[in-house]
């Protein structure tokens, strides 16, 4: 798995890229949920380039969506590859988060991040 974390303005974004799995997770949360704050409570998650993904990493996204719920903040999925669109609809996740499958962040400036 590997992290691509941007930042403009009041969102952040996160690009994850390869497999989102139980080996990434303690990475993600490192890198992601345990950043969120007051002053960034707003977080797009960009699942587009994301082939596989297990029940660890839809629980990170819980966590995700908690942290900034818990911040005043907000969540979204944006740019969900076919694999991911497929799993969020079969736990019925794709209710649960804001999801535009759609769109796909812009670029900004990257920090990479996790494996």
């Amino acid at each position: 798995m590997h992290l691509t974390i941007t930042a403009e303005a009041d969102i952040t974004t996160v690009a994850v890229s390869g497999r989102f799995d139980a080996h990434g997770v303690d990475a993600y949360d490192r890198e992601v949920i345990d950043q969120i704050d007051r002053q960034h409570p707003h977080v797009a998650v960009d699942l587009s380039d994301v082939e596989f993904m297990d029940s660890s990493a839809l629980a990170a996204l819980v966590r995700t969506l908690k942290a900034t719920v818990a911040c005043s903040g907000t969540m979204t999925v944006v740019g969900v590859s076919d694999a991911v669109r497929i799993i969020l609809e079969l736990t019925r996740l794709d209710a649960v988060f804001a999801v535009n499958a759609a769109a796909r962040p812009q670029a900004r400036t990257a920090t990479a991040a996790g494996r």
